[in-house]
């Protein structure tokens, strides 16, 4: 006969009250041990009765009695839980947050730390930088390799087919029987 649905019931109900209080004259378990007997009519809580069920360590209920441990430990009555209320909060100014001093020699190491993770990043964007230059240089060079070469190219195209015009105007004009075929 499992009792994980008593579990449940009461983990929801603890949470419940870890963010609302626990109500007035309720009274409630301020520890896990306490927690074992413990049952509340009111919402329909059953104690569980046993200790050995009731333990972290328990293989099957040890998970859910870990965190009805740690519910128990948040529960306060109901006015020792703060509510903010909307028309007073609006009213009223917000509190500042207290200046926290630090030495003078807190903050010098402070900075220090900081210029050296800045000089950190300084020199690894700094190589970076200067790894794209270098290959940004050596495209630069390909490319007017690669334009010259086609120059080149295109200088041998020209004077090529100026020989083929020249041979071809040879060949027509000496009236021969070779035929020109293109």
């Amino acid at each position: 006969m499992s009792k994980m649905p008593e579990f449940e019931a009461m983990k929801a109900l603890f949470a419940r009250w870890n963010e609302t209080g626990v109500p007035k004259g309720i009274t409630y378990p301020k520890s896990q041990s306490d927690a074992v007997g413990w049952s509340c009519k009111e919402f329909g809580i059953k104690g569980i009765g046993s200790r050995r069920e009731f333990r972290t360590t328990h293989e099957t209920y040890g998970p859910i009695v870990k965190e009805i441990k740690e519910l128990i430990a948040g529960l306060k009555p109901e006015t020792a839980v703060y509510k903010p209320n909307p028309k007073v909060e609006a009213a009223t100014n917000p509190a500042r947050k207290k200046r926290t001093y630090k030495t003078q020699k807190a903050r010098r190491r402070a900075a220090e730390v900081k210029q050296a993770e800045y000089q950190v990043i300084l020199e690894s964007e700094l190589k970076k930088h200067q790894e794209d230059r270098e290959e940004l240089s050596a495209a630069r060079r390909d490319l007017i390799v690669e334009q010259q070469l086609s120059e080149r190219l295109r200088g041998e195209v020209a004077k090529l087919e100026a020989e083929v015009a020249r041979l071809k105007q040879m060949l027509v004009g000496r009236g021969s029987v070779l035929q020109l075929v293109d």
